[in-house]
């Protein structure tokens, strides 16, 4: 989930003051191919590659911007390592049919020779690059790209084809070669083991030969400088390695594999199907009752993919909306009920969570990246929905809020702000330009900028006066003076000791590739100022609370953004859920 996004250009290689660093994924099409005079060097001519989805054609001013993007090139020197792609005839034709791939580990020098002195720029050659194969089933395949898809490759390299929404074995493959075709069920985190006595970067990769009868585990062991290649991939994508180091097995035991030195990658980008097929109820276990008990396959599932009866479901995915409360009545009384809608990328969702959890989830805010545990389906006027409570051990995690991730060197890359996509959960190193309060919501009457809001201590939304709902403003006196109600719990009078003041701010960012005006979530706001709310309003006039807000100017942060569009509306949000001093990157943190 936490996966890099891929830089669909190479124009950041010429920024004189940023660099893209080396974890970079970068997509880039292959535009020509030639040899440097007199040598028998390979060369490719590179841009950036264009979203999959955008290769025919893109419209309006974001589709000029990335067609402006992928108009630079730069040439980029071939590993001797795909030298036989070129000169075999077995691959005749591979880079000449749009060929676009993704890659990381990528540096730029001067090659020399360039006419008056001046420099050549060339990317240096890296293996940590997966060639995209395209199939001609994909429904979204833009028709520019129909001519140019991969069956044949397919089957005289690993013997499968694409039929039904799966591949299947196609025959036997034409070239005598170890070979691996998977798709990609688990990515774990890196890590470091002993290995030949040193001390090495270690990662896995897990997935299913679906093709085989009966689907079989595997396996891929990733060392030292090549865990960099588990940066390409996403679950639910599907790789193919040609040459890799495969172990002996005994029939249907886990096919264990390890990324060697002639080792060469392609994937194919999950290919999202108008119709998922259900989940598979031969391979995951029924409990007493018959539900599907996921308990032991938590990464197996999307939103597409759920149906009636099942448990134990662990997901990832986006805060779409959250309701207010809902309450459910019987005969046993009154329990809060939330509704939550969620979106993984393959379906979009609803989700009922009761009492506690419920409240919890309301101070969840549109385009939040979630982790949810042990939550259960049932059927309600033909759809699916999720269920969860404290009570059946459903738990609730807020990825986008966790100031640890940020905050480590290894959980996270940065994003360019000039890349960020329309909706995403991205981390990225910027420079504070500028504080600036809101001042839309009710205030305590000491805040003489506009920069708090009052908010209920349960669920963070903002409260109302009871005697002037439509009220927005400073207060006239003390808080304790007054009688708030909460419309999002549905209470209608709260105790003044549950009305709590929090920051209410915006900020300017600049990262050196863009500047952008960014909601800031009240948590965040807190470490990005350096005070509580409640010390800011402790403040004795208006001129010390301005140097609150200007003191984090210059600053250097490291930022978790969320891009996200609210419901019925076209136009991009920006918003800092967490952020992180610069210097405090790979520091110990407890939040995670």
């Amino acid at each position: 989930v936490l996966q890099i996004e891929t830089l669909r250009t190479v124009a950041p290689f010429f920024n004189r003051s940023v660099k893209p660093p080396p974890a970079t994924v970068f997509g880039l099409r292959i535009d020509g191919m030639q040899t440097i005079s007199g040598t028998g060097i390979w060369l490719w001519r590179v841009s950036g590659a264009p979203e999959p989805l955008d290769a025919g054609g893109t419209k309006g001013s974001e589709g000029f911007r990335r067609k402006q993007s992928a108009d630079m090139q730069v040439d980029a020197f071939v590993h001797q390592r795909y030298y036989p792609m070129i000169e075999a005839n077995e691959f005749g034709g591979f880079f000449g049919r749009m060929r676009t791939l993704l890659a990381t580990n990528l540096w730029m020098a001067d090659r020399g020779g360039g006419a008056g002195g001046q420099p050549v720029h060339t990317l240096l050659p890296t293996t940590m690059l997966a060639f995209e194969l395209r199939i001609r089933d994909d429904p979204n395949l833009p028709e520019s790209l129909r001519a140019h898809t991969d069956e044949p490759l397919l089957h005289n390299v690993f013997g499968v084809r694409y039929a039904g929404g799966r591949f299947v074995r196609s025959g036997d493959p034409v070239f005598n070669a170890d070979q691996l075709w998977c798709k990609v069920e688990f990515i774990s985190e890196p890590e470091t083991k002993w290995r030949n006595q040193q001390l090495v970067s270690y990662r896995f990769i897990e997935g299913v030969l679906e093709h085989e009868d009966p689907p079989a585990m595997v396996t891929i062991n990733l060392w030292g400088e090549d865990v960099a290649i588990a940066r390409l991939f996403k679950s639910g994508y599907y790789i193919g390695l040609l040459c890799p180091v495969v172990k002996p097995r005994t029939p249907g035991a886990t096919v264990v594999a390890e990324y060697g030195d002639l080792t060469i990658t392609f994937v194919t980008c999950s290919i999202r199907r108008q119709s998922e097929p259900a989940a598979s109820q031969f391979s995951i276990a029924q409990n007493e009752s018959g539900f599907l008990d996921y308990r032991r396959y938590a990464h197996r599932v999307q939103l597409c993919q759920c149906r009636k009866d099942m448990i134990n479901l662990t997901l990832v995915a986006r805060i779409v909306a959250v309701s207010d409360n809902l309450p459910y009545t019987d005969s046993d009384g009154t329990l809060d009920r939330y509704a939550v809608r969620i979106d993984d990328g393959s379906a979009v969702c609803d989700m009922t969570l009761w009492g506690e959890l419920g409240r919890q989830a309301a101070g969840m805010l549109p385009g939040q990246l979630v982790l949810l545990f042990s939550l259960d389906t049932s059927e309600e006027n033909g759809d699916v929905v999720l269920n969860g409570s404290v009570e059946t051990g459903t738990q609730i995690y807020n990825i986008s809020e966790m100031t640890s991730i940020p905050m480590s060197s290894a959980l996270r890359s940065y994003s360019f702000l000039a890349a960020l996509p329309p909706a995403a959960n991205r981390y990225a190193r910027v420079c504070i330009v500028a504080v600036e309060p809101v001042g839309e919501h009710i205030r305590d009457v000491r805040d003489r900028l506009a920069a708090t809001a009052l908010v209920h201590t349960a669920c963070r939304r903002n409260v109302l006066r009871r005697d002037r709902p439509q009220f927005n403003g400073i207060l006239e006196g003390p808080t304790d003076g007054f009688d708030f109600s909460c419309p999002s719990c549905s209470i209608d009078s709260l105790p003044n000791e549950d009305v709590t003041p929090v920051f209410a701010i915006r900020a300017r960012i600049d990262d050196g590739t863009a500047s952008l005006v960014v909601q800031v979530t009240p948590a965040a706001a807190a470490d990005i100022l350096r005070v509580s709310p409640s010390q800011l309003l402790e403040l004795p006039d208006r001129r010390e609370q301005q140097g609150v807000l200007t003191r984090p100017r210059g600053r250097e942060v490291v930022v978790s953004i969320t891009t996200f569009s609210e419901p019925l509306s076209i136009e991009r949000e920006v918003r800092i859920d967490a952020v992180c001093e610069s210097g405090d990157v790979g520091m110990p943190s407890a939040s995670i």
